[in-house]
């Protein structure tokens, strides 16, 4: 009894302390590690046929977003409110088209104490590049500014940015 229980312990160890039983066992076959080396075009042609590309990109697809920015109380004149509201709205206008491009990650972090919620967290984060976007329309009223942006993007830049 006591040799089985050391042979099941050696054999626990051994299995999980990353030996290997290689040619123990005489039924197994052996098996050879084969190293493959892949290129761009392989991997692009196995996403395809596995549907992780899209490849019918659409001739020409056009991104909006609309930016608002608020005048600052404590301005030094009139014209310069004027330009920081419309940098604000700008800024929250390239945001928006940023995460509608490449996604927002959203970082959340809720604390419950004495089943009832005490603190409560959200962080949302966009990072992209965008270029080549235009001021449609803006417009100026009662402290705010807002942008009307669009961003067009063909279908040979649609494939340079999004297909991997």
């Amino acid at each position: 009894m006591i040799k089985i229980k050391a042979l099941l312990i050696c054999a626990f160890v051994a299995l999980f302390s990353g030996c290997s039983f290689n040619g123990f066992f005489a039924d197994e076959p052996k098996r050879e590690i084969i190293v493959q080396k892949v290129d761009k075009d392989d991997l692009r042609e196995v996403m395809k046929k596995e549907k992780m590309i899209y490849d019918a990109a659409p001739a020409e697809t056009t991104f909006r977003a609309v930016g608002e920015g608020i005048a600052p109380l404590n301005s030094v004149s009139h014209a310069q409110s004027v330009t920081l509201a419309k940098r604000a709205a700008m800024a929250d206008a390239y945001s928006q088209l940023a995460g509608k491009l490449y996604g927002v990650k959203i970082n959340a972090e809720d604390t419950v104490r004495d089943a009832m919620l005490s603190d409560s967290s959200i962080t949302s984060k966009v990072q992209g590049l965008v270029k080549n976007a235009r001021i449609v329309n803006e417009s100026f009223k009662d402290g705010l500014y807002k942008v009307n942006m669009e961003l067009r993007i063909d279908q040979d830049k649609w494939r340079e940015v999004f297909s991997y």
